[in-house]
């Protein structure tokens, strides 16, 4: 199936249509469409232009009922709560990519006298740079 894009990403290309996503989360049809109208998931669209949701959908579908039956939340708080989360998500992103810039800009402004620097783990391990390979930088984590 292919799918429109939406704000969700869907990295491993799994896909549930509706009435799979019933069946999976015990969320009656009616629910499910609350639960998109308020934003709490964003369900992307087959070549039929019908809804299909994600792994991440599923999760967040069930967390979300769960809010509403166990702890009595009304559906438009669980959709500011996702909201929320989504933001500081998107704002941890950007943050990330920019500190790295800021590793960049400073890894080119300041040039050690042989050229190269390295970087130790708690393991003892070695690289060149000042940073591990594939490691990600975060600030206060």
């Amino acid at each position: 199936m292919t799918m429109t894009s939406n704000n969700h990403e869907r990295r491993d290309n799994v896909v549930f249509t509706t009435i799979q996503v019933v069946h999976l989360t015990g969320i009656h049809p009616r629910t499910l469409d609350a639960f998109a109208r308020a934003g709490i998931v964003r369900p992307g669209q087959d070549v039929a232009g019908q809804p299909v949701y994600g792994r991440a959908d599923v999760a967040r579908l069930r967390q979300a009922l769960n809010m509403v039956q166990h702890a009595g939340m009304p559906v438009a708080q669980v959709a500011s709560i996702f909201a929320l989360r989504d933001q500081i998500d998107q704002t941890r992103r950007e943050l990330d990519h920019l500190v790295g810039q800021l590793w960049a800009e400073l890894d080119s402004a300041m040039p050690t006298p042989s050229g190269r620097v390295f970087t130790t783990g708690a393991d003892g391990r070695v690289w060149v740079g000042r940073h591990r390979p594939g490691a990600r930088r975060r600030l206060g984590r």
